[in-house]
């Protein structure tokens, strides 16, 4: 259910999030469309049928029609699920930042000069480095040894261990790295891996 319905409706509001001022693709939605309904057919064959035969106009029933197979050429790349969860993060911080910046706009009283203007075009630079930092990449290192396959977990006290063997604990910038690494792995139930 997760992977056949759960997933794909998120991708599916990240698209239209993203492509709000242009609009969707219809080509692109209608081919989501009979994904999903071809997935969840099993689960919901009735909705499906309704999909299928109302929404998409296919002809025959879905319970007939052939399982959508993924192309001849397709490589998994888990690197981009993360630069996508990297920029959807990015994408609700700002959009939280605007927010924010119109209320106090619009506060009895506030200041009129140099707030954000949601009238105004919006533009942004991401840079994206190609490059841990020292610090970062020595972090990478011992959670990835810390790492216990059986268990998918990290052991903290280990991990604690290196860093201060390091000097590395000091920094206050480590253990949220480290615990942000955590987090986005494990949430994703694959071993901790940066490339």
């Amino acid at each position: 259910m997760k992977s056949a319905l759960y997933e794909p409706l998120l991708s599916r509001d990240w698209y239209r999030e993203v492509t709000f001022d242009q609009g969707m693709h219809a080509e692109l939605v209608f081919k989501f469309i009979r994904i999903l309904a071809l997935t969840v057919a099993p689960i919901t064959p009735h909705f499906s049928e309704h999909i299928w035969k109302t929404v998409l106009k296919e002809e025959g029933s879905i319970q007939t029609a052939l399982w959508p197979d993924a192309p001849v050429d397709y490589q998994p790349q888990p690197g981009l699920n993360h630069a996508a969860a990297y920029m959807r993060g990015t994408l609700k911080s700002m959009r939280d930042a605007e927010l924010a910046l119109a209320k106090r706009k619009a506060k009895k009283g506030g200041p009129t000069e140099g707030v954000y203007d949601p009238q105004k075009p919006k533009g942004l630079n991401i840079f994206v480095a190609s490059s841990f930092p020292p610090w970062q990449d020595q972090s990478v290192a011992i959670a990835q040894g810390a790492y216990d396959t059986t268990t998918g977990t990290i052991d903290d006290a280990k991990v604690k261990d290196e860093l201060t063997q390091l000097g590395l604990l000091k920094d206050k910038r480590v253990m949220p790295f480290i615990q942000m690494l955590k987090v986005r792995d494990f949430r994703s139930n694959h071993p901790i891996t940066i490339t």
